[in-house]
């Protein structure tokens, strides 16, 4: 694929401390349409939001010894406002939590408990897929007039 039509593909970036739940997640999100990255760790992640932009991004809150919850205020600071779709298998009481701050800070989220639904996943990102590219196809026309 040329880089001119990997440039034009929505980005989502797939956060998950779990090797397979991550390469998971990076496939379903490419045959979504997206191009995708990959963040291993808290640190990872923050350092790829601060140096890229992102039209999507999945999120695991349990990233060793710092909470993914921490990365929704990262977003903000990097302009990285974009739907978040938090992949978890954590309490339903630290779920709503991580739905209230996302609120507060009024970022796009969702839950999807693990295990994963991966149809419904798939379902879910190509719908992120279509609304960044269409955002992203508005932007190019804006530019182009």
């Amino acid at each position: 694929m040329s880089s001119e039509s990997t440039d034009s593909l929505a980005r989502l970036l797939v956060v998950d401390d779990d090797l397979v739940q991550r390469k998971i997640i990076a496939k379903i999100g490419a045959q979504a349409g997206f191009q995708t990255a990959e963040a291993s760790s808290f640190e990872e992640a923050e350092t790829m939001l601060q140096a890229e932009q992102y039209d999507c991004i999945t999120l695991d809150l349990s990233l060793g010894p710092r909470s993914g919850i921490l990365l929704l205020r990262t977003m903000i600071e990097t302009k990285n406002s974009v739907p978040v779709i938090i992949v978890s298998g954590a309490t339903e009481q630290v779920l709503q939590t991580t739905l209230d701050v996302a609120g507060r800070l009024a970022l796009d989220a969702q839950i999807m408990h693990k295990p994963l639904d991966l149809i419904e996943l798939r379902a879910i990102l190509a719908d992120k897929q279509a609304r960044a590219a269409e955002a992203r196809g508005s932007k190019q026309l804006e530019f182009s007039l």
